[in-house]
């Protein structure tokens, strides 16, 4: 099963490209909500959950970028996709942090980008300000402070999400996608949480695509794993940065030893996306 995405991205900008975005363009008041918007000074201050800070920031102000094919590497912000592209998943400028970190928000890069801290790669930001009010960023701090619950899989969702076949949820690079060298991780999203021993080179696959007739397809060394925190998520870092070219990632579902998630239930048919590498300009 392939995901349709736009044809080009746009160049890479920094990880959270969110300047000038929220409601009339103003930024957030000093309640942390959009100017402009109906939430600005009528739903009261943004609170510190999931769901607050994607209806309040995420949505408003940095889907303006971070949203389908050519969101800024790779990290979409929409509500179907933010959670699962931020929690436990490295930061593509300084891969030792992770984007989030659960229960640490000192180590998150999302919020030492907010604050324009010390040892980030690049300005703070919303990049040239106006920056956040410190109360949203203290929002966010204590939503990953709380471990970085998703609301998605609490409560009646959970049940609800039980019952769904095992599946896909969204991958990074999107089907289709072109990006920018280097790309230094994958992303490949699941409804489920994945049995960790299943998740090794015989059930996750890189190759590149578009060599000669005459030569075989290339497979690319790989480490994978789960994402930190984010059991639902498996990150791919090629083992070399990928040269210009095309590619495709392939999940095993069918078979022995097919990948599962923790209750044993296997994903009963086999998945692929592909996307391109492009020099950087």
């Amino acid at each position: 099963m392939l995901w349709n995405g736009p044809p080009r991205g746009l160049s890479l900008l920094a990880i959270l490209a969110i300047a000038g975005c929220a409601g009339n363009g103003a930024g957030l008041d000093q309640n942390g909500q959009p100017i402009g918007s109906e939430a600005s000074g009528s739903n009261g201050p943004l609170t510190a959950d999931l769901q607050s800070i994607q209806d309040n920031v995420f949505t408003p102000i940095c889907t303006r970028c971070h949203i389908g094919a050519s969101a800024p590497e790779g990290l979409r912000l929409d509500a179907a996709d933010s959670y699962n592209l931020l929690v436990g998943v490295p930061s593509a400028e300084v891969p030792s942090l992770l984007r989030v970190m659960p229960g640490d928000p000192d180590e998150s890069y999302l919020v030492l980008k907010l604050q324009g801290s010390a040892g980030i790669v690049g300005g703070q930001m919303p990049l040239g300000g106006p920056y956040l009010p410190q109360s949203a960023i203290d929002a966010i701090r204590q939503w990953i402070t709380n471990g970085a619950p998703n609301p998605a899989t609490m409560g009646a969702s959970a049940s609800r999400e039980s019952v769904r076949a095992f599946s896909i949820v969204g991958t990074a690079p999107l089907d289709g996608a072109h990006v920018s060298a280097p790309l230094k991780q994958i992303v490949v999203a699941f409804n489920h949480e994945i049995d960790a021993s299943l998740v090794n080179e015989t059930n996750i696959a890189l190759e590149r695509i578009d060599l000669a007739a005459t030569t075989a397809m290339q497979t690319v060394p790989i480490d994978a794993a789960l994402a930190t925190g984010n059991p639902t998520v498996i990150v791919i870092q090629p083992r070399a940065a990928l040269a210009p070219g095309s590619y495709r990632v392939s999940v095993r579902g069918t078979g022995g030893g097919a990948l599962a998630d923790v209750d044993a239930t296997a994903l009963e048919s086999d998945h692929a996306f592909a996307f391109a590498v492009e020099a950087a300009p």
